[in-house]
């Protein structure tokens, strides 16, 4: 799924969420309980739902279907889940912004989830979500060399995608009967 497209959608619905927040609230929600009910995710994200706004009738749609989708690669023994974030042709302050969303609504997910203490979460999960929380709210960035800055970038947005992985795996173990063919 593209990011611009659901986040104009999302945008034009007047949702009170954009992409990357969106998808970063189910995959939170879903690390905990890979069951977690995609109709409460909905109405988070849109706040009031008006069935007569045909904006929002499809901006649900393509939310839902980022849903699904993000559902599908936390599943995917092949660790096909990617973090849905601007385009590389974004700015990279965009792109940096966007990612600190991401990590500020994954923990919101993770806490929607019911998870009140991260101690009851395993060690590797509870360092993890420390250091997803202060990418979240880390504040400005300094990108003034723009070449280091794009690495840092890369090297953050793969290692917070790695650490929701690895989160996922702890708390919702693949089945052993999806990895024998």
């Amino acid at each position: 799924m593209e990011n611009f497209d659901l986040d104009l959608s999302l945008q034009d619905a007047e949702a009170d969420y954009n992409a990357a927040e969106a998808q970063a609230i189910a995959c939170g929600l879903l690390v905990v309980n890979i069951t977690s009910d995609k109709i409460a995710w909905v109405k988070l994200i849109f706040g009031d739902v008006d069935v007569d706004n045909a904006k929002q009738h499809k901006a649900i749609k393509l939310a839902g279907e980022l849903f699904d989708e993000t559902k599908q690669q936390l599943q995917d023994s092949n660790m096909g889940f990617d973090l849905l974030l601007p385009e590389e042709d974004e700015s990279l302050y965009a792109r940096v912004t966007a990612l600190q969303q991401w990590c500020s609504g994954f923990i919101l997910g993770i806490g929607m989830s019911g998870v009140k203490d991260h101690k009851s979460l395993p060690q590797d999960s509870r360092e993890l979500l420390a250091d997803i929380t202060e990418i979240g709210t880390e504040g400005e960035f300094d990108l003034e060399d723009v070449e280091q800055s794009e690495e840092a970038y890369a090297e953050i947005s793969e290692y917070v995608r790695m650490g929701v992985l690895l989160i996922n795996e702890e708390l919702q173990p693949l089945k052993q009967s999806s990895l024998i063919h």
